[in-house]
């Protein structure tokens, strides 16, 4: 496992980065958010958890996953996976704490173990882990400029 931090801004209040997060949540929403994942199911709903069966492209073959997802709102989201074929090994987590830095930026501090399966060829553990977090960041950025805030 690589153990993972970082603290990084986000251009938008705390308010509306939660709604990204309540749009990965969504079954029907998710694949518009992260194109990689193909299919969603929530398995299980309760006051701060979520489980989740996702189907995900990885290297264009469909790999099954199951994810739980905790949640206190507004400070902190964390996802791990359960069970996988890939690309997160089971036992993979992630947590994030959100905090207001400025009515218009959130301040997100990060924190996990991760490991990837598969990895592509003459690439490190920690290569593969910051390159896949750094392009999810990237989709959800592109997906937060839909709001208008």
């Amino acid at each position: 496992m690589v153990q993972y931090s970082d603290d990084d801004v986000i251009e938008a209040p705390r308010a509306v980065v939660w709604r990204l997060l309540d749009e990965h949540l969504d079954d029907a929403k998710i694949s518009t958010i992260h194109p990689l994942i193909q299919s969603q199911k929530t398995v299980l709903r309760t006051e701060g958890e979520v489980q989740l069966d996702r189907v995900i492209d990885v290297a264009r073959k469909p790999r099954k996953s199951h994810w739980r997802i905790t949640f206190d709102r507004p400070e902190r989201f964390r996802w791990e996976v359960l069970e996988s074929e890939g690309p997160w090994a089971s036992g993979s987590y992630l947590e994030l704490k959100y905090a207001e830095q400025t009515p218009r930026t959130t301040a997100v501090t990060t924190r996990g173990a991760l490991t990837v399966l598969r990895l592509p060829l003459f690439a490190s553990q920690e290569r593969a882990v910051r390159t896949a977090l750094n392009d999810l960041r990237t989709e959800d950025v592109f997906y937060l400029r839909r709001y208008r805030y």
